[in-house]
Order: C-alpha cells, then sequence, then structure tokens
C-alpha cells in the first residue's frame, strides 16, 4: 500500500537521525564479541586448562556392592573415556562419619585427588545425609552446579527435580561434586555438566595446573 506523501517524509527524516549499522562492514571478531561477552576470555581459560585430571569416585549406598554399583561403575566410565585419571573409588553406608571418613581417607591419600564426585544420599529421605557429611568441610560453594543440574533434570522428571539436593564446592584444592544416586542422574549430571568442564574447574582451583 502506498504512503501518503507526509508519512514518506516523516520515515525518511527518522532514518536519518538513526546511526548506521552496517553489520556487513563490522569485522566477524567485533560481532561475535558483540553477540557474547566475554566468551574470548573463557575459552582462553578453557584452552589452559589440563587435558586429564586425578579423579576419585565415592559411592554412599546401604546397599550397593561392586558388583551392582551402577553409578560408581558409570562416573568412572565416562572420566576414563574422557582421559582422566581414576585414583581410586570406594563404597560406604549411608553414615555421616563413614561418608566423612571415606573423603578424609580420599583427600589425604597418595592419590591426592583433584576431583572427587559422590553418588548417593542426596535425596531428602531418613537416611540421605551426603551433603551434611560434606557441606561443612566445604570453603567455597559452587550453587551454579546444582542450580543449572535440577534446571536439566526438570526436562526429563519435571517437578521431582526438586527432590534433588545436589550441589558442588571446593574443599581446600579439592572438587566435590555430589550426584544422585540414579544411573540416569548421574548420566546426566556427568555429560552436561562435569565432563565438559572439569578440566577448566581444576585449573581455577589449582593455578599451577594451567597449560599452554
Amino acid at each position: 500500500m502506498a504512503q501518503h506523501p507526509d508519512h514518506q517524509a516523516a520515515n525518511q527524516k527518522l532514518d536519518n537521525t538513526l546511526p548506521a549499522t552496517d553489520d556487513a562492514a563490522t569485522p566477524n571478531s567485533a560481532l561475535e564479541t558483540r553477540a557474547s561477552p566475554g566468551s574470548a576470555s573463557t575459552e582462553e581459560h578453557r584452552a589452559q586448562a589440563p587435558s586429564s585430571v586425578r579423579c576419585f569416585v565415592l559411592t554412599v549406598s546401604d546397599t550397593r556392592t561392586e558388583a551392582d554399583d551402577a553409578g560408581g561403575a558409570l562416573i568412572r566410565e565416562l572420566l576414563e573415556a574422557a582421559g582422566h585419571q581414576l585414583v581410586g573409588s570406594r563404597i560406604v553406608r549411608d553414615d555421616k562419619i563413614s561418608i566423612a571418613e571415606a573423603l578424609s581417607q580420599a583427600m589425604d591419600g597418595l592419590g591426592d585427588p583433584e576431583v572427587i564426585v559422590a553418588t548417593g544420599g542426596s535425596g531428602i529421605g531418613p537416611r540421605d545425609v551426603t551433603p551434611e557429611s560434606v557441606c561443612p568441610r566445604v570453603i567455597k560453594e559452587m550453587p551454579g552446579f546444582g542450580e543449572e543440574f535440577r534446571r536439566l533434570s526438570w526436562a526429563e522428571i519435571g517437578a521431582a527435580a526438586m527432590l534433588s539436593r545436589a550441589f558442588a564446592g571446593v574443599i581446600g584444592r579439592t572438587l566435590v561434586f555430589v550426584l544422585p544416586g540414579s544411573p540416569n542422574a548421574v548420566r546426566l549430571a556427568m555429560e552436561k555438566l562435569i565432563v565438559p568442564e572439569l578440566g577448566h574447574l581444576v585449573r581455577e582451583v589449582r593455578p599451577e595446573r594451567r597449560e599452554g
């Protein structure tokens, strides 16, 4: 539909007052920076991250054994497939003292794990005490992990995601992740969150591990 001459004149005047935004003449690097500020810094940190880190796996369960510890086995499988070093694993009962002792022994062991991944005991049942056993030693929390895990879980299990108390933090110079016992939840956390950023996270906690 043809515009009234007065409207055409007004539109032309408006166009003349707007700053030019010729993306075709803008370097690609500038466009990328404008679209995702800070991404260059993140990529630089990832490039400096160690490709292999030392890991310990802790399964918390009253019933699991080495023969049927599906969650712990999956964690070990995914870590080793990503090129990380497994320095030990253990199964302990849902008991605060047992969990705390296992955590201390793992951190003080010869393997010097840079990462401890625990599975089990993160729900709201009477025997779910892993968070209470680990949290007192945490010096820095990483709330984004638990938040993002529950957001991703929502897509799979809906509102039941709120029952999970999965979390992560730093004890001394060791990263600690507490995951649910469900293999499906373990796979979600490992594949979507932990494995892709593990070297990057260790780089932040242990600056001397930076490469490149």
